[in-house]
């Protein structure tokens, strides 16, 4: 398989494959940014798309650009907090009443936090929000994943993740940070992913890590505090962070692209595989974070939906491919 290659021009990921039409795509964080952008593009290309979005004001001035955007049905909203694990659930089951099968999740909600704070389940945000809701959602949605033909999941990261991980300190209990906290968060669903694809290898349904990149637009509010708020500020505004659009252009790409199921687990960039970093290498420290989000979002292991998948396709588990910086 060749890689893909980033355009010269402005490391752009390629243009995405036309091979979604009539494909169900559920796509959370869908109201603004990057979810809104990879919604317009992958409805553009015919694609069903369902967006999950927490405001409902927001959803509905989304949905319609996304309507506008449609070379096939018009989107559905659903509303959900995902950093809630109840909203979580009741998005999962609209999913499930309207849809035979679901083709592509893209896990692409995301926050940061400048100060520490729980989510309604007691967890904190960032880590409630980042990692816990796409775990959630994932197992809820994986029997659609798995009845579609060739199903996708897409997670959506940042290649700024932390390259470690400390397991006692998942939630900032001992020290917090804007930062500190957001790259763990990827780095743990940098850790899952991985570890998802080699749970349900051979089920039909690949398994992908993606980045946009850096990226303009409105996440994480105003930023983190202090200096380091005043660098990011900056940033924003040099050819380094792209526009949303083109970013989304990655997201849309890896939710598209069929020759991403010969890498079941990679991490891509603009369309560039890239290699993992320190910890996101530690297959032990993905089964200990695998374990700790089941048991935070209450999933029995024995009864999971992955573990069903798994012993469906009847194939051992390997290893997902490593990755690759050319």
């Amino acid at each position: 398989m060749s890689t893909p290659r980033a355009s010269k021009a402005g490391g752009q990921a390629p243009s995405p494959q036309p091979a979604v039409r009539d494909k169900v795509i559920v796509i959370t964080g869908a109201s603004s940014g990057l979810g809104l952008q990879t919604a317009r593009q992958l409805a553009g290309q015919g694609g069903q798309i369902v967006m999950i979005a927490r405001d409902q004001a927001r959803g509905t001035r989304a949905r319609s650009r996304v309507a506008g955007a449609a070379a096939g049905r018009a989107p559905v909203l659903l509303m959900a907090d995902l950093s809630v694990q109840a909203d979580v659930r009741r998005a999962a089951r609209q999913v499930r009443d309207r849809c035979e099968h679901v083709d592509v999740l893209v896990n692409n909600a995301g926050a940061a936090f400048s100060r520490r704070a729980l989510s309604a389940d007691g967890l904190e945000l960032t880590w409630a929000t980042n990692q816990l809701a796409p775990f959630l959602l994932t197992e809820l949605l994986l029997p659609l994943l798995a009845h579609a033909p060739a199903g996708r999941i897409v997670s959506v990261v940042s290649e700024i993740y932390s390259r470690k991980l400390d397991p006692g300190n998942l939630q900032g209990e001992r020290k917090y940070g804007y930062f500190r906290a957001y790259r763990a968060s990827k780095l743990a669903t940098v850790l899952v992913t991985a570890e998802l694809a080699r749970r349900i290898n051979g089920s039909g349904v690949t398994v992908v890590a993606v980045s946009p990149g850096p990226a303009r637009t409105n996440f994480g509010g105003g930023g983190p505090p202090g200096p380091m708020g005043v660098v990011t500020g900056a940033l924003k505004h040099t050819p380094v962070v792209k526009p949303a659009g083109q970013a989304a252009g990655g997201i849309a790409w890896a939710a598209a692209a069929a020759e991403l199921a010969d890498t079941p687990g990679a991490l891509y960039m603009r369309g560039k595989r890239l290699s993992l970093k320190g910890a996101a290498n530690d297959r032990s420290l993905a089964a200990r974070v695998w374990a700790i989000s089941e048991q935070q979002t209450g999933i029995d292991p024995a009864r999971s939906a992955v573990t069903a998948v798994s012993a469906a396709s009847g194939v051992t588990a390997i290893s997902p491919a490593r990755g690759s910086d050319a």
